[in-house]
């Protein structure tokens, strides 16, 4: 029996053995192999961060600066840094969502007279310079409208507003802060870039009743208040120059006795140039087009202030920059 039961066992073992590697094979065969998946970046769903070379503007110097796409798209502190020269650069679809949430978010900036009452210099250093161009022009459109810039004259009132618009670009390329410091000494200062005369000449106009505001130093800086000094000014120099607009704008660089000389005709064609290719934006920029565009859309077409009537009963109380009479 010994033999025997030593059979049994080793055959035992052998089964056991077999089914033990059977089920390991079964096991094996049974079993799927997973695919190796990549952890999902989560972050990625919400933030593109697509790196973006850029030219910014700081200092008064332009730089070269690495950002991110989502931060073009989103970061005003970012728009701040640029000019709408800089954003011709950037890849079309990027620009223009950009800009689009760039107008959206400042929107009630765009023709918002009493809004602009409110603020003041420093408010404005914190607003794109994008936002800025059409602000601006939109004041330049608004004073134009209130005085009835040389509708004495025959002159229609989208040129005047238009004229106006050419000159302060001309003048500081709607930069509020703008500082030139002549060879004389004097300086001319703010969007319509005042000179020291100007300056003398609409506090002694107002001393006598001939303008209805008068501005202190400080006040050139601020847009609303700037753009009503270049509106009376040019006014003063339509009247000067007996309605003759070519004649009046030459006198805004160089002064009535100099405004047909060399430099005041340059400076017209200057004017000119700005006026049909931005403020009427004929074969401008790609980013100056398309915010213009924009903006043109959120703009309310019946404007308010060409009626003189209407406009002095919803122009802003002025401090004391300005007085209405």
């Amino acid at each position: 029996m010994r033999p025997g039961v030593a059979a049994l066992m080793v055959a035992a073992l052998v089964c056991a053995a077999g089914a033990a590697a059977g089920l390991r094979w079964y096991q094996r065969f049974m079993q799927p192999e997973l695919p190796a998946v990549a952890a999902p970046d989560i972050a990625s769903l919400f933030v593109d961060d697509t790196p973006v070379q850029l030219t910014v503007f700081s200092g008064g110097q332009f730089a070269p600066w690495r950002t991110t796409a989502d931060e073009v798209r989103t970061s005003p502190a970012l728009w701040r840094r640029m000019h709408l020269a800089e954003w011709n650069n950037v890849e079309v679809s990027l620009r223009e969502a950009a800009l689009d949430n760039m107008l959206l978010k400042y929107r009630d900036l765009l023709a918002n007279p009493t809004t602009w009452d409110r603020m003041r210099t420093e408010d404005w250093d914190d607003v794109p310079q994008p936002i800025r161009t059409v602000a601006y022009r939109e004041m330049a459109a608004y004073w134009a409208g209130f005085y009835h810039l040389g509708r004495r004259y025959g002159l229609p009132p989208a040129t005047g507003a238009d004229t106006l618009a050419a000159i302060v670009m001309t003048e500081s390329w709607f930069e509020h802060r703008a500082r030139y410091v002549n060879r004389d000494g004097s300086i001319d200062m703010g969007l319509g870039m005042a000179s020291d005369y100007a300056r003398r000449r609409m506090r002694a106009l107002h001393a006598v009743g001939m303008v209805d505001a008068t501005f202190s130093e400080d006040d050139y800086l601020n847009p609303w208040l700037g753009t009503r000094f270049a509106a009376l000014w040019l006014s003063l120099l339509l009247d000067e120059s007996r309605g003759d607009l070519a004649l009046a704008i030459g006198a805004y660089n160089r002064g009535i006795a100099n405004a047909q000389d060399p430099l005041a005709l340059d400076y017209l064609n200057t004017v000119r140039r700005r006026l049909i290719t931005f403020i009427r934006n004929r074969a401008a920029p790609p980013a100056w087009d398309y915010v213009w565009r924009q903006a043109r859309q959120l703009e309310n077409v019946a404007w308010p202030w060409f009626d003189r009537r209407a406009a002095a009963a919803r122009s802003p109380r002025l401090g004391a920059g300005g007085s209405v009479r």
